[in-house]
């Protein structure tokens, strides 16, 4: 079955204004006669936000048709998992950074496609490595069409971005994106390295160089990219560095999170993949770290074996989700921190995402 990208947003919108009211009373509590107004504002920067998302959205299916080749079965395999949507943060990311400097969103808007073809692509061999059953809500694209046709639909998403960028993009914008996909090669390359095999391997030290190169590198590379497509200055584009890589950080603290707690219904993809996967999960080695030598041990050789109750127990136990969205929303704090009073153009619109990114339940 396939999902229907709008109705995606609608549903996400909806869920987003729930919570900024609960937000607004919290923060205004105190502040009888501001307060609707600040509710106002919010929201319409929320809706603001998801209207964006919504043309980026529609832009990726329009894209991706518009040059269909034979045989038509690739082209059906990589169009499986673009229709049925996502979250697009890093595409919002380039083109927010790019509006932020003076850009418009249109000129931002190809690289923003390509940043999602790259991304799905890599989510479609992802599935193929650790055999996942789902994502984004739909069966996974090697489940529905072989693993051999969606390791080349992966490929062609990848082909179809370099082409999209070429066409627009100076050396110093390409240089961006290849750099950034190297980085994200050599990370999921050391995510797999670094399944459980002993248990002194699984260290926040070495989490955090995954990431940093995984989730953070793309981040960074799509505020980069955003920034100077709308010619930002050296030192704007330092401010949206930052702020992409904090975003890059929240944004995986909150994914492991979800891994943990999440249904398939709820996130769209395979439950507990990470665990079942023997896969690095920030709140399994927080538990890990706080736990004694022999539950180490007696975990470990249990998630080789597929079995997650235990680390489970593990993971209640020592509070590690708790710490993990403790951490996830510092570093959302710190994206924002990055950018506040910069003079940036839509600090509001950043504002939003970041607190998305660090909250968000799929």
């Amino acid at each position: 079955m396939k999902i229907n990208s709008t109705e995606t947003v609608i549903g996400d919108l909806e869920m987003r204004e729930r919570r900024v009211k609960a937000d607004i009373v919290r923060d205004t509590s105190g502040d009888t006669e501001n307060a609707p107004q600040k509710v106002r504002n919010k929201l319409q920067t929320s809706k603001e936000l998801h209207r964006r998302l919504a043309v980026i959205d529609e832009e990726i299916i329009r894209v991706f048709n518009s040059e269909r080749g034979e045989p038509e079965i690739l082209y059906d395999t990589a169009l499986h998992l673009l229709q049925a949507g996502g979250k697009h943060v890093r595409s919002l990311i380039t083109a927010l950074s790019c509006e932020a400097v003076g850009g418009t969103f249109e000129e931002a808007l190809p690289y923003a496609v390509a940043t999602e073809f790259v991304q799905t692509a890599s989510l479609i061999h992802d599935d193929v490595i650790d055999d996942d059953d789902k994502r984004r809500g739909v069966e996974s694209t090697h489940k529905k069409f072989g693993s051999r046709m969606a390791i080349l639909a992966g490929d062609l998403l990848v082909a179809r971005a370099v082409k999209l960028v070429s066409q627009h993009a100076t050396p110093e914008l390409l240089d961006i994106v290849a750099t950034t996909g190297v980085k994200m090669c050599e990370g999921e390359a050391l995510d797999i390295l670094m399944y459980i095999v002993e248990p002194g391997l699984l260290t926040k030290e070495s989490y955090f160089e995954v990431v940093r190169r995984k989730t953070v590198s793309f981040m960074r590379g799509a505020a980069r990219a955003g920034a100077t497509i709308g010619k930002a200055t050296e030192e704007q584009i330092e401010i949206l560095n930052s702020y992409g890589e904090q975003m890059g950080y929240a944004f995986q603290l909150r994914d492991d999170i979800l891994d943990v707690i999440a249904s398939e219904t709820s996130t769209g993809k395979t439950a507990l993949s990470d665990l079942k996967g023997n896969k690095t999960n920030y709140v399994l080695i927080h538990a890990l770290s706080e736990s004694s030598e022999d539950e180490v041990n007696k975990c470990t050789e249990l998630l080789k074996e597929g079995k997650t109750d235990f680390a489970l127990e593990l993971i209640r136990r020592s509070g590690a989700v708790e710490h993990a969205s403790a951490l996830a929303q510092e570093y959302a704090e710190k994206a924002k921190d990055a950018i506040r009073n910069k003079g940036l153009l839509n600090e509001d619109l950043l504002f939003v995402l970041a607190d998305h990114a660090g909250e968000r339940d799929f």
